[in-house]
């Protein structure tokens, strides 16, 4: 059994949120800090959990999992000013409160380097959040399951996507529709899987050159200035079989690292036979996570 601290933070715009710190056997300075990904919560994927938790308190890491705004698909915690939360309701620029506020607790239990790990969407947040914030507390940055979400909504719907993308960013143009849940029917009537979220969350994943795509990879003459921004220690790790790739887990390593210009070190690791949520593949993700913090 492991003993874990169940605790609740509050963002600076006033946010709460819950989460979980397991504090490693032995005093340490070093802490592992983890962003879940798109509708996820601080308590989903239970084996992975346990195995991280296990592993860092094993190795005098502190490990740290929060909700972030985007928990769930809808929630009720960013109340007024901040509005509904959710991954249909999130705005995605606010994920620098959520991540100063988790970083922020970690250095109150005493940590000074922190290693921040984001999980898919979450891979989008804690890279935007170090291009924003230049945290100097973070000392490596893990990106896991990071693609481009364009490129999954284009495999997932097929020819549909772009009359999709056409509607609803029709329906965007309407103020008072922005921040409304849009209708199912924009999926249904073409025999897809609905989708419940707003024209404002649905824009920001699939529209080239938005503040969430941070991996334009499908953008020939894209920037890359978030990812050029890393100074500090970088890891990709990314699935051989994830679901979401339109390319080989290879390639997108390479161009992961082409556009790491700045890092101090970049690491790209592919966990075979791993899907987009590394399940079955926990101890493998666990222990590649281990070495990776231990040689920075």
């Amino acid at each position: 059994m492991i003993p874990v601290l169940l605790t609740k933070i509050k963002t600076r715009d006033g946010v709460t949120l819950d989460g979980i710190y397991v504090r490693p056997k032995k005093k340490s300075k070093i802490a592992l800090v983890w962003i879940h990904g798109f509708s996820s919560r601080f308590y989903s994927g239970q084996t992975l959990v346990n195995e991280l938790a296990s592993r860092c308190r094993k190795n005098g890491i502190g490990y740290f999992k929060f909700n972030n705004r985007g928990h769930d698909i809808i929630n009720y915690e960013a109340l007024p000013p901040a509005g509904l939360g959710g991954s249909a309701f999130e705005k995605f620029e606010d994920c620098v409160h959520d991540i100063r506020a988790i970083v922020n607790t970690a250095q109150r239990f005493g940590y000074k380097h922190i290693f921040l790990a984001g999980h898919s969407t979450g891979t989008n947040k804690v890279l935007y959040y170090m291009y924003k914030a230049r945290d100097r507390r973070v000392r490596g940055l893990l990106l896991l399951g990071g693609i481009n979400d364009i490129a999954a909504e284009k495999k997932k719907l097929g020819k549909a996507f772009e009359p999709i993308l056409k509607e609803v960013q029709k329906i965007a143009r309407n103020k008072k529709r922005l921040d409304q849940l849009f209708p199912m029917e924009i999926f249904t009537r073409r025999g897809l899987k609905p989708e419940i979220i707003t024209a404002r969350r649905y824009l920001s994943l699939h529209t080239q050159g938005s503040p969430e795509d941070v991996f334009p990879y499908l953008n020939p003459r894209a920037k890359w200035k978030e990812l050029k921004s890393v100074r500090v220690p970088l890891a990709v790790i990314i699935g051989s079989r994830d679901e979401h790739l339109d390319r080989p887990a290879k390639n997108l390593i390479e161009i992961f690292e082409k556009n790491a210009r700045g890092t101090k070190s970049f690491s790209g690791f592919i966990i075979k036979g791993a899907k987009h949520g590394f399940q079955k593949k926990e101890k493998e993700l666990s222990r590649t996570i281990m070495r990776w913090i231990k040689k920075v």
